[in-house]
């Protein structure tokens, strides 16, 4: 990756604050001070580092869109849960499937010619557009 020793600590220990992870990755103060958050803020591979060590650290604490579906089918199935709480996975489900709508998009087209101009004026639009009535 080409990253020094340093840099990769950096990447391990980085916790938001730039100065403060400088530090604990092993530079000098001074350095940490006024150089960290030029040189290792801006450094585009120590970024897509962090940015996959996060992603590495999140991926198992959230659940996946499948792993929700399962989990909501297993509560809406269940005899033994409260109404209320079957009635909701089943609505959370049926969202996750799209099921329900909660928007209604129409797709028209309206002739406004006819409303803009007079009938010899709309005649001679027409027949310049090209459509005759």
């Amino acid at each position: 990756m080409g990253l020094t020793t340093r840099q990769q600590r950096f990447i391990e220990v980085f916790n938001g604050n730039v100065v403060e992870s400088a530090r604990l990755a092993g530079y000098s103060e001074q350095y940490a001070l006024k150089q960290a958050h030029i040189t290792l803020g801006r450094n585009r591979i120590i970024q897509q580092a962090i940015q996959e060590r996060e992603r590495n650290r999140q991926e198992p604490l959230i659940a996946t869109r499948e792993e929700r579906q399962r989990f909501w089918t297993g509560v809406m199935n269940d005899e033994s849960a409260e109404m209320q709480h079957r009635l909701k996975a089943s609505e959370l489900l049926g969202k996750s499937e799209c099921d329900f709508s909660d928007r209604l998009q129409i797709d028209s087209t309206i002739e406004v010619v006819g409303y803009l101009f007079e009938p010899n004026q709309r005649r001679a639009l027409l027949a310049e557009i090209g459509d005759e009535e």
